[in-house]
């Protein structure tokens, strides 16, 4: 009796141990498991590129892509760059002659205009890029006009955690011999461009100047700030913009 009374303990025993251990290495499991969510997550947030629906999850606004540029967070625009941004030769065309000069042959005639223009330099809203084609001059109206622009796409990054950055111009006045010689290199130019008026520039949406070269953002991050600014301008109606792919530049006239 005794001996079956110690066998029937010692399964008993055995069958708690038994539990115990299951239980044990449950916890452990699900231990691991929650760890190698929290991995995943981290793996996620490294790679996939949070919305601002996201934010809740306080996340740093900032963190790097694969060449180690900063992104920040950014809505997205209401639809495509080409479906926004739409305004051909023919809509910038008719603000260009109502507010612009008369076209010019060479830069001699730049003295005999009837109205003046406005000499551009880099600035704290701009940098200028090397002019290839065209010089550093446009109708106040447009300068002033170029100049709002850089302000506020340097305060849209600034208010997105990023560091301070400026537009790059790439095009502005244009004489009717340097149209004529664009128009040999580049299947986009067009002979009656608004450039000749003087109220017409180019920015860069591949190229911005950073102040701090220590701190790089996102390029698509900010062409999609200057887009957010260009809309707000244009739906000001302040100017024209057309998204040119084979140039990567806003082709911007004042109105």
């Amino acid at each position: 009796m005794s001996s079956r009374k110690s066998i029937i303990a010692l399964i008993v025993a055995m069958a708690t141990m038994a539990a115990f251990t299951h239980s044990c290495k449950e916890e452990e499991q699900h231990k691991d498991y929650f760890d190698q969510s929290q991995l995943d997550v981290i793996k996620h947030i490294g790679k996939t590129r949070p919305t601002l629906e996201d934010h809740h999850l306080d996340l740093d606004t900032n963190w790097l892509d694969a060449n180690g540029d900063h992104h920040i967070l950014v809505d997205p625009l209401p639809d495509s760059y080409d479906s926004i941004f739409v305004d051909f030769n023919a809509v910038q065309i008719p603000f260009a002659e109502k507010n612009g000069i008369d076209p010019i042959r060479n830069f001699h005639d730049a003295y005999r205009l009837r109205q003046p223009l406005v000499k551009i330099e880099t600035c704290e809203a701009y940098y200028l890029d090397t002019l290839t084609h065209s010089m550093p001059y446009l109708v106040p109206k447009a300068a002033k006009l170029l100049e709002d622009i850089g302000c506020a796409f340097a305060d849209s990054v600034m208010a997105h955690g990023g560091s301070q950055y400026r537009i790059v111009v790439t095009s502005c006045t244009r004489s009717l011999y340097t149209v004529s010689k664009l128009l040999r290199v580049n299947r986009n130019a067009t002979p009656r461009s608004c450039h000749m008026y003087g109220t017409t520039f180019d920015l860069s949406w591949t190229h911005y100047e950073p102040y701090n070269n220590d701190y790089r953002i996102n390029r698509e991050d900010l062409k999609n700030i200057l887009g957010h600014v260009l809309l707000d301008f244009r739906n000001k109606n302040r100017c024209t913009v057309l998204h040119e792919k084979g140039q990567c530049c806003f082709h911007i006239t004042v109105k």
